[in-house]
């Protein structure tokens, strides 16, 4: 029995779970709504799956994976151009350029704002935790953490806030801002 293609398989999975989140970034940056970025994100895994063959594992996958994303993006817009436009397709390709230029900035921000979460207090982490990276309705937060809609609003503004004052002086302590 031939185990390559299997091999073949399993090397795309272990890559696409390694780089899910950065690729998912890079196209929702394109895309003006979510769930369309997460639709692209599902037809980029397929069509990288497709050609998987003519990857060189000498090079950055990501790079190999960013070019799939931007056609299934340019796909979706020409599927969806029934529906007004927001961006011209110049605007699309300067936001795709920036964004891989960007690429180790933006890698750079996200280790520093884990840094920067754990420095919070545990309720502090659960309340921008349950919000931002949970997506938690409001009024469940109002609820579990019983405050009132404006106190917990001034309280997220006051985290992030914290949390960007805390990013920018990292980032200036490496001398990268």
């Amino acid at each position: 029995m031939n185990s390559e293609p299997l091999e073949r398989t399993e090397r795309l999975v272990l890559l696409l779970t390694q780089h899910q989140e950065p690729l998912f970034r890079y196209i929702f940056s394109l895309v003006a709504c979510e769930a369309d970025a997460r639709d692209i994100l599902q037809e980029t895994s397929l069509a990288l799956y497709r050609k998987f063959d003519a990857y060189d594992a000498s090079l950055p996958f990501l790079p190999w994976a960013y070019r799939f994303a931007y056609l299934q993006v340019q796909k979706h817009r020409e599927k969806a151009a029934r529906a007004p436009l927001l961006f011209s397709e110049d605007v699309i390709d300067l936001l795709a350029q920036d964004r891989e230029r960007m690429e180790p900035e933006l890698n750079q921000r996200l280790r520093f704002l884990d840094g920067c979460l754990d420095t919070l207090t545990a309720r502090d982490k659960e309340l921008v935790t349950s919000r931002y990276a949970m997506r938690e309705g409001v009024g469940e937060m109002m609820q579990r953490f019983a405050m009132s809609r404006r106190t917990l609003f001034r309280n997220l503004e006051l985290l992030r806030q914290r949390l960007h004052e805390c990013v920018t002086r990292q980032l200036q302590s490496e001398g990268l801002s």
